[in-house]
């Protein structure tokens, strides 16, 4: 099993381990950071971590070469500078620049932009409430790179059902639910060890249930509050999920 991972060289003290480290804390991803220029070269070949995030300083000739092939042999690399990008005739290494550290909600629309996509995008949406399928399935709706496919399952009694037909690239998951709610869909699930993204619907009323459910594994979770908002931060989150997904 692969999970492709982050590598992030940033001289000592800095504040950019920590805050990549946690925007990735809902992803697979093993995320390793790096102050000593002499181990970059070292780790990110023995690493060939699907994402790097490097500041200028850690960008010698030699190890920027090895930044060009890998980018040549490998299409789903991502590289991205932090600080002031250096030569114009650097600038087509870089797949985002951030020349300083953005807000979270920043960094995750323009970060989740760089990432390659499959064409087609299939999103499970186990909920009782046929509206909530509706809302998800409107708001996507004649996306392009990617386009997205929705199915609605009632409960997950009948999410387990979809999944044998059509596996999803990603599920979202409502807690409450009658004949089999989300926690015993959760379970059920990890049993099947299928690595399908989950992302948890949640509201302020679920949180025992959610505890529960971490007994299981650790799905990703998107509050329920504005209709625009969440929506457009579940989308990012599937992206994202979708790229750090095990392979």
């Amino acid at each position: 099993m692969f999970v492709p991972s982050a590598l992030v060289l940033e001289k000592s003290g800095g504040l950019w381990g920590p805050f990549l480290r946690n925007y990735l804390s809902d992803t697979p991803a093993i995320v390793s950071i790096i102050e000593e220029s002499s181990k970059a070269s070292i780790v990110f070949d023995k690493s060939l971590p699907g994402v790097l995030f490097a500041e200028p300083c850690f960008l010698s000739k030699a190890f920027l070469q090895k930044i060009k092939v890998r980018k040549s042999t490998d299409p789903t690399f991502r590289f991205c500078l932090l600080g002031e990008a250096p030569a114009a005739d650097k600038g087509a290494l870089f797949d985002a620049v951030f020349p300083a550290m953005p807000s979270p909600v920043d960094l995750n629309k323009r970060f989740v932009e760089i990432l390659p996509m499959p064409e087609l995008l299939r999103l499970l949406v186990v909920d009782d409430e046929e509206e909530i399928g509706i809302m998800v399935r409107d708001y996507l709706d004649g996306r392009k790179s990617p386009a997205f496919e929705v199915t609605c399952a009632a409960n997950g009694e009948k999410a387990l059902e979809a999944i044998a037909r059509e596996r999803p690239d990603a599920i979202l998951l409502d807690i409450k639910m009658p004949v089999m709610d989300g926690r015993e869909f959760y379970e059920k699930f990890k049993a099947m060890k299928l690595e399908i993204p989950v992302i948890v619907f949640f509201d302020s009323i679920s949180g025992e249930e959610l505890s529960e459910m971490r007994r299981f594994g650790d799905p990703a979770v998107i509050e329920k509050g504005y209709k625009g908002s969440s929506l457009s931060a579940m989308m990012l989150l599937v992206k994202k999920l979708v790229y750090f997904r095990a392979k």
